[in-house]
């Protein structure tokens, strides 16, 4: 059993000791019922802070309450070994954001390396998943193919999608000029869409924060948020809402130095007009 399944049956189980049904327990702290039950069945990873509180309201000894918080703290990181966990391909990984985008309601992207995921055209995206196929798992043609498919995600009524997107990652060019011209087009044919908001960040601003690396913050319904990272080996998904906080601090202020609106399109469109200026 994993530390995320023991978690769950040892908090279980502190609520069936104390006699409590999760309806009784949500009140004594002040959650919804779903909160609890979503905690037991493993839908939701309680932070240390929950699961203080939930030893506290179960009558948990001391010893046991300290144990299960480290239990929390480290399941609150998420690590996912590219080599080790993509036997069904990056094809299936592309499927399992999908998944997320599905559940969430909100999903905000930062990227300053390249052209986000959710708005590439199918030739950029073969491009990017072939350069970043560090352990040669070779299917980049599906994979590709699932990242464009989840891409319906953007036409959806109920979800939000913000894109902060550096001039950097906008100028990095893994395909010939008109290919770039048309990844242009697309970036503009989506920002027109009514739940779809794209900043950029021009490579003059004076920045606010430091553009460490690249992450998306997704909401889910219940107001809760994880926080997905992507390495060269390995993705990352954070859900302890102190980290969480401190992530959308550093894409609040990102995003106050950038472009949006119209001056942000005018960017993008002399970026296309270069590239089109460049098509041998």
């Amino acid at each position: 059993m994993d530390d995320r399944a023991t978690l769950a049956s040892r908090l279980r189980e502190l609520r069936d000791d104390a006699g409590l049904s999760t309806t009784r327990l949500a009140a004594e702290l002040g959650w919804s019922q779903s909160k609890v039950s979503k905690i037991e069945n493993r839908r939701t990873k309680p932070s240390v802070d929950d699961v203080r509180a939930w030893a506290n309201a179960t009558g948990a000894p001391a010893d046991v309450a300290a144990e299960l918080m480290d239990i929390a703290e480290s399941v609150q990181v998420a690590s996912i070994i590219w080599d080790r966990n993509l036997s069904g391909g990056r094809a299936a990984h592309q499927r399992t954001i999908g998944r997320t985008l599905a559940e969430s309601v909100r999903t905000q992207v930062f990227q300053h390396a390249a052209v986000p995921g959710l708005l590439q055209t199918a030739e950029y995206a073969r491009s990017i998943l072939a350069l970043a196929d560090v352990f040669g798992v070779g299917d980049t043609a599906r994979a590709a193919a699932a990242r464009i498919e989840r891409q319906a995600a953007l036409y959806e009524k109920g979800r939000r999608f913000d894109f902060l997107i550096t001039e950097a990652a906008l100028r990095f060019r893994p395909v010939p000029h008109d290919a770039l011209a048309a990844q242009y087009d697309k970036i503009l044919s989506v920002a027109t869409l009514p739940r779809v908001n794209i900043a950029v960040l021009p490579l003059g601003a004076t920045p606010s924060a430091v553009q460490a690396h690249p992450f998306v913050i997704y909401t889910l319904p219940d107001s809760t948020h994880l926080a997905t990272i992507e390495t060269y080996t390995r993705e990352l998904t954070l859900t302890d809402p102190e980290e969480i906080k401190v992530y959308s601090r550093v894409y609040d202020s990102l995003v106050a130095d950038s472009l949006t609106g119209e001056p942000a399109r005018q960017l993008v469109n002399a970026l296309r007009a270069e590239a089109v200026s460049l098509i041998d």
